[in-house]
């Protein structure tokens, strides 16, 4: 799958939308990443995005309220994207498909977006942004799931501190990887490896 969260543009009408106004929500999206990026989400205004988009407020305000309905855009596109990879292929999996190409499918993903997640992952990012996503949308589209599926005998510890560990590990597994300079950062394939180990192999020492 081939997701670029500046370009795929998610919106509560599901309508057509003609180029100009595609164009413009595009524009507003990338000037957005670019400025918390440089400046910091908490330092950013609305002027400044309509300044760096090269459009006027009224135009900005038709497409969000602010920089945090703007923001929640953002964070509603990578959940629908993570579910739909999700959804079917760990539990149950299907076709074939294993639990790594599983993982290596939603690494392509933040490697196709890794820009916009230095951004909104970074240290100038939306602290309230990045306790979400790591609180409910990956717990429940990526630790639980891969719990229920892959450690299905019983434990020597609860379930719940059981998924607290592997969220915690898996999250910050994630926000190394995407901090990593271009060359120097694993492939999909092999963060995969690096995080299946993190998942797997601890639990069942922990017997």
């Amino acid at each position: 799958m081939s997701k670029n969260l500046q370009n795929d543009i998610l919106t509560p009408d599901s309508g057509p939308r003609d180029r100009r106004f595609m164009k413009t929500e595009r524009a507003i999206r990338c000037a957005f990443i670019d400025l918390v990026a440089e400046k910091g989400f908490d330092e950013l205004s609305v002027k400044d995005i309509v300044d760096a988009a090269d459009i006027g407020r009224g135009t900005f305000y038709l497409h969000y309220k602010d920089k945090y309905d703007l923001l929640e855009s953002f964070e509603n596109q990578i959940g629908s994207d993570l579910r739909e990879i999700i959804r079917g292929e760990v539990f149950p999996l299907t076709e074939g498909r294993t639990l790594t190409k599983t993982v290596v499918a939603l690494f392509a993903y933040f490697e196709e977006n890794i820009q916009v997640l230095r951004a909104l992952f970074g240290e100038k990012g939306s602290c309230s942004f990045q306790t979400r996503l790591k609180e409910r949308l990956w717990h429940d589209v990526f630790a639980e799931k891969l719990v229920t599926v892959a450690l299905q005998d019983s434990f020597s510890v609860p379930l719940d501190y059981l998924l607290a560990y592997i969220n915690a590990s898996h999250f910050n597994v994630f926000l190394t990887w995407i901090q990593k300079e271009d060359q120097e950062r694993e492939s999909p394939e092999e963060i995969a490896r690096i995080i299946l180990k993190i998942s797997l192999l601890s639990p069942y020492r922990m017997r």
